[in-house]
């Protein structure tokens, strides 16, 4: 397996901890079952992210802006970070338990890696797959770069509200429509155009509308005059124009909006660039030049309300592109950059899945990759920023043309361009980098040695596992698929598994805009709510938050831990993240379920006292005579390990977890460890010898099988047993036991032990429910009374089970024809065959005893 490499941008939050934990268990459990695991870890240098958090911090600590450094002492910088948060994260991971192959570690900005991404980049280039184009792109304008289409949201509103966009003093207002007249030339008429982009005006080059719009086909091939422009524009038809949508005509701005520049290539009709790279009006817009685009926007609508063609503006229903790294608009603008083609490769992608080559759990992900897949754009690789894997790409200018040069390095680019435009020319390096995404891309190979034949490459790739949230299937799945399906001819895993959206208890998506953000260590080590704010400030101080991202969290602490978080350990939080559905959608953590945990981890330390307190001095041996509540608990111990063994197969983690908690917590310790005290108490040696050893058998295969998901308790437990107790294993770490599998304990399996023994347990809750408000200091007296020989036979042998699971010590079992009832007794008729009788000597709980069986007859008869 790979460790999805965090970023470094900070620390590791609560989703990184979720995948580590799934991760970690899976390479324990198949260690244990004697699989050889490679499990790799690694960092990604998260480009754009990391770019803005040392720029944020930069501002904030010292005042200054990474163009007032330069380049160089900017990514030295980044270096200094780099190693800062790698140390940082790699400490986080320890402390969760992470079994990592640490002599494999990776950096996706390392020596390595950057080879093998330009040995990535040259192979795509021969094979055609690489292209420069101007286009249409995503611009983010406070990252000065472009994003792709999977990091840019879509915020979907209905109606007029007010945003806060970065670079703005006020809220920009958004949700609203204007309806703008152009006059018809020669003609009293005019046509309104309805646009929700105002201040892109200047860039109108011409008015299309549908050719089969009765409303307009008079229209097409006119001119209509350009209030704001000075100058007339043509009327075009076009199929691409919606008619439902607003008037059915349209203003065509081609340099901002992908629909306009489709139709204005159809029509050759001019590019006017109206917003630049930080989102400012440029030189078309005439007196708004240099105005940020949402101020311009309110003084365009002023002047076109001057110049009488504003006839309206009302609110309206729009889909707002937000850059998912910096929250601000994302414009359209038109840029030469690199892409890569796409389609044949998705389309192997698809195929992967449909043949079955490529198992995707939850398979619900399916059809969304195939609906993705079949409709892939090429993918632009460029970036405009600093850090990150320079594209090794160079130019020359020849005849004021641009020719452009894919090479290894400089030196290559030198003797390729010298061989075919002569010694004199001058060579330039392309200053874009390349999308993070590419480098991570490559990561199942990159990290064997590829594109050498390396042991580690022929051994191990493909990677039999890939596990990550399902937010990046596109991000990064898709992308791994393709490239390893194109530059390796293998399927980069066998198997993807993708968890849900971790959210908070309240089902919020956790994040820091929302303030709900929990760091692992704070739940691992616990915190004061006054250590809290401290941590959250030093973020604040360091430029990292901003400062209503600082309110609100201050504010969500205060709410959701009004006395600190308090220290559950590292066993606690793994058991919390895997005790969901991973394949959910959403995954909703509570802390306070961090608490329970700990205290079942708790229940386990107790047991084991109490196991070794009881049989440490006593001989370990299989009994020849096994009590009937020792095989029935052994039943059980192999019940539960093969639902264990099956819902790990299935990646069913929670169920794994239900299982040993229904074992350990009601099996084991509420019904059969509480009835061995008694058995302990008898002078039968063959009791004795069963419960030493069943006791021990217990509880030296629950650690086995927990081990994966509670290694700390575990092997701390285990190592401290094996120093007293022989048949436990001398071994360092559980990881070098054998994991219990269901045949070893096929011998113990009994159903119609189970059946029976499911009838008594019955009976238990019952008398529990009937005595939940009498107290033990009145010594209650409980009759079984059957009318069955079989039955009366069977609870007197497990007479124990019902003390210890009641907490009564005069437990009684009559044959019906044996029994007299007692004066000072209730009755409880249970069923047809099986009556309770409840002895006390206290006449007012008496009464109060009858009335509440009388009220259970009627609901029982009432079910019934």
């Amino acid at each position: 397996m790979l460790l999805p490499p965090p970023n470094i941008t900070g620390t590791l939050h609560l989703g990184h901890a979720l995948t580590v934990t799934i991760q970690d268990v899976l390479a324990r459990w198949y260690r244990m079952k004697g699989h050889p695991v490679i499990w790799i870890p690694g960092f990604d240098h998260a480009g754009i992210a990391t770019q803005m958090m040392v720029e944020k911090y930069l501002s904030k600590a010292k005042g200054v802006k990474r163009s007032d450094i330069g380049r160089e002492q900017f990514l030295s910088l980044v270096w200094q970070w780099k190693n800062e948060k790698q140390n940082t994260i790699k400490s986080q991971l320890k402390a969760l338990g992470a079994s990592l192959d640490w002599s494999k570690e990776y950096f996706t900005m390392s020596k390595e890696h950057s080879n093998t991404v330009i040995e990535a980049f040259l192979t795509l280039n021969s094979r055609n797959l690489l292209y420069r184009k101007k286009d249409l792109v995503n611009w983010c304008p406070t990252l000065h770069s472009t994003v792709s289409d999977m990091e840019v949201d879509r915020l979907y509103i209905t109606k007029k509200m007010q945003l806060q966009i970065p670079g703005y003093d006020k809220m920009i207002t958004f949700g609203e429509i204007a309806h703008v007249a152009y006059p018809v030339k020669d003609s009293n008429h005019e046509i309104v155009v309805a646009t929700t982009r105002p201040e892109t005006v200047f860039g109108d080059v011409a008015i299309a509308v549908h050719p089969d719009d009765e409303r307009y086909a008079k229209y097409i091939g006119q001119q209509v005059w350009h209030a704001i422009r000075r100058t007339y524009i043509p009327v075009v038809s076009d199929p691409l124009v919606d008619k439902q949508f607003g008037t059915g005509a349209m203003k065509i701005t081609p340099a901002h909006d992908p629909l306009d520049y489709m139709i204005a290539v159809n029509h050759q009709l001019d590019i006017i660039q109206v917003i630049d790279e930080y989102g400012n009006i440029t030189d078309a817009g005439k007196q708004f030049k240099g105005l940020p685009r949402f101020i311009a926007r309110e003084k365009v609508l002023n002047e076109m309300s001057n110049e009488g063609i504003l006839r309206s503006i009302n609110d309206h229903e729009m889909c707002i592109p937000l850059c998912s790294r910096s929250h601000d608009v994302v414009e359209y603008l038109l840029k030469e950059q690199w892409f890569v083609k796409c389609k044949d490769m998705a389309q192997k992608a698809v195929q992967a899945v449909k043949q079955g080559n490529l198992t995707m759990i939850p398979d619900t992900h399916k059809q969304l990759w195939y609906d993705y897949l079949d409709n892939i754009r090429d993918w632009c690789i460029s970036r405009q920023i600093w850090w990150g894997h320079p594209i090794p790409v160079y130019y020359v200018t020849i005849d004021g043309k641009t020719e452009w040069i894919v090479a290894r390095n400089e030196d290559d680019a030198k003797l390729i361009a010298q061989n075919k435009y002569g010694s004199h020319i001058k060579l330039h390096k392309d200053q874009d980098v390349l999308d993070t995404w590419f480098s991570s891309a490559i990561l199942p190979f990159a990290v064997m040695g590829w594109p050498e034949q390396t042991e580690d490459f022929k051994t191990y790739y493909p990677l039999t596992l890939m596990e990550t949230g399902s937010d990046i299937l596109f991000f990064w799945i898709a992308r791994m698929v393709m490239l390893g399906l194109e530059l390796t001819n293998r399927l980069p895993f066998d198997e993807v598994l993708l968890h849900g959206l971790l959210c908070d208890a309240y089902g919020k998506k956790m994040s820091k805009t929302v303030g709900n953000i929990v760091s692992p260590e704070n739940i691992i080590h616990g915190i004061t709510l006054n250590d809290l704010t401290v941590q959250v400030k030093k973020s604040y101080d360091a430029g990292i938050l901003n400062e209503n991202v600082l309110k609100r969290m201050l504010a969500a602490n205060k709410k959701m831990f009004p006395n600190g978080i308090p220290e559950c350990g590292a066993d606690s939080l793994r058991m919390t993240l895997c005790s969901h559905n991973i394949k959910n959608q959403h995954i909703s953590f509570d802390i306070m379920e961090c608490q329970t945990n700990k205290f079942f981890c708790n229940k386990i330390w107790q047991a084991s006292k109490y196991i070794l307190l009881m049989t440490g001095e006593k001989v370990y041996q299989k009994p020849t005579n096994m009590a009937t509540i020792d095989c029935w608990i052994l039943n059980k111990l192999s019940v539960m390990i093969n639902a264990v063994n099956d819902a790990l197969t299935k990646r069913d983690f929670h169920e794994a977890i239900a299982s040993i908690k229904q074992f350990m917590y009601y099996q084991f310790c509420d019904y059969y460890l509480e009835a061995t005290k008694w058995g302990f108490k008898s002078e039968n040696t063959n009791i004795h010898i069963s419960h030493t050893y069943t006791l021990r058998k217990c509880l030296e295969v629950l650690l086995r099988t927990s081990a994966p998901i509670v290694p700390y308790l575990c092997d701390d437990l285990y190592k401290r047993l094996s120093n007293k107790l022989p048949e436990f294993l001398s071994v360092l770490s559980l990881m070098e036991a054998p994991y219990p599998v269901p045949e070893q304990f096929n011998e113990w399996r009994d159903v119609s032990l189970d059946e029976r023994m499911h009838k008594v347990l019955k009976i238990i809750l019952e008398v529990r429910s009937i005595l939940a408000k009498v107290s033990k200091k009145l010594n209650p007296e409980v009759h079984i009374v059957t009318r069955k020989p079989e039955n009366f036979s069977f609870f007197s042998d497990v007479t124990n089970i019902i003390k210890g699971g009641t907490k009564i010590f005069n437990i009684l079992i009559f044959l019906e024809n044996n029994y007299t009832q007692s004066k000072n007794s209730v009755c409880y008729p249970y069923t047809s065959d099986c009556t309770i009788f409840i002895v006390i000597e206290n006449s007012s709980i008496l009464e109060q005893l009858n009335k509440n069986i009388s009220n259970k007859t009627i609901v029982q008869k009432e079910k019934v």
